[in-house]
């Protein structure tokens, strides 16, 4: 609770501040939204199973923030060879304050996504969803799944239209493997052994954060909107409907970089944290 209403009250003055046209307060509102969303969620975490993120990365949840700034600048890369999305902005701002404010914000990815994937883990792990027959990893199809990811990377600029799809899944074709074959924290193990909440639990979450995604920007300012090929109609938000059937493979692959990373950098075991 010490963070849940917190975070509750910072959520609904954000939300005002970004669908309200009230200056730089909407202008810079994405922050203290997304901010105020991760404290709502491992506040929720707290009053419903007296743990959380937060609680169990401790200073180091920090860190999120820091290593969600460079991946989803990767992701920004991508886009400048499908460009599937553009954002609206208020009014011309200059490189340097586009570079430093959109960085801030895309700090918030990670621990967002994270915070919830936690909290459905344990939510499906008390209705004891968690076991699915075990699969067998076989090195020929994670040298396959490599081979496809850079082929996928080299075909995006070329055929951008044909293949945008692949910017969510192609990473994870390739840092999915390597983190299994290097023996690092993964959900592909956890499906080896015939635990599935773990993937189950991330892939929902990214969708149901994804969700939250599309609803705030809907009437912000700044907002991002969307030029999918073959796929403009039906939307919900700005989003096309079909295209939130990225955002479960966008949630693997934050998991998987954010295991490696910290494995690296933190010495931490984000697999054995959700499942502690």
């Amino acid at each position: 609770m010490k963070i849940l209403v917190p975070g509750m009250l910072l959520t609904a003055v954000a939300w005002t501040a970004a669908w309200g046209r009230f200056g730089i307060l909407t202008e810079f509102s994405f922050f203290p939204l997304w901010l105020g969303y991760i404290l709502v969620v491992n506040g929720m975490s707290e009053s419903l199973l007296r743990h959380s993120l937060i609680r169990s990365m401790r200073v180091s949840f920090l860190a999120l923030f820091a290593f969600s700034v460079p991946m989803w600048w990767f992701f920004e890369l991508m886009n400048s060879f499908v460009h599937n999305w553009h954002y609206v902005l208020a009014h011309p701002i200059s490189n340097l304050q586009y570079g430093i404010q959109a960085s801030v914000d895309f700090s918030t990815v990670i621990p967002a996504v994270l915070s919830t994937a936690y909290l459905f883990n344990h939510l499906l792990r008390h209705l004891r969803l968690a076991h699915c027959p075990p699969v067998r990893i076989r090195h020929s199809w994670l040298a396959l799944s490599v081979l496809i990811g850079v082929a996928a990377f080299c075909v995006l600029p070329v055929f951008p239209n044909q293949t945008f799809p692949m910017v969510w899944i192609a990473p994870l074709l390739l840092i999915e493997p390597l983190a299994y074959v290097a023996g690092t924290p993964s959900w592909l193990r956890s499906l080896e052994n015939g635990q599935c909440r773990l993937a189950v639990s991330i892939m929902v979450a990214a969708l149901f954060t994804g969700f939250c995604w599309e609803m705030w920007n809907y009437d912000s300012l700044p907002k991002w909107v969307y030029t999918i090929p073959y796929m403009g109609c039906c939307k919900i938000f700005e989003m096309p409907i079909l295209g939130y059937l990225g955002y479960p493979f966008f949630g693997l692959v934050v998991f998987t970089y954010t295991a490696l990373i910290s494995a690296v950098l933190l010495r931490q075991d984000l697999v054995a944290m959700f499942d502690r």
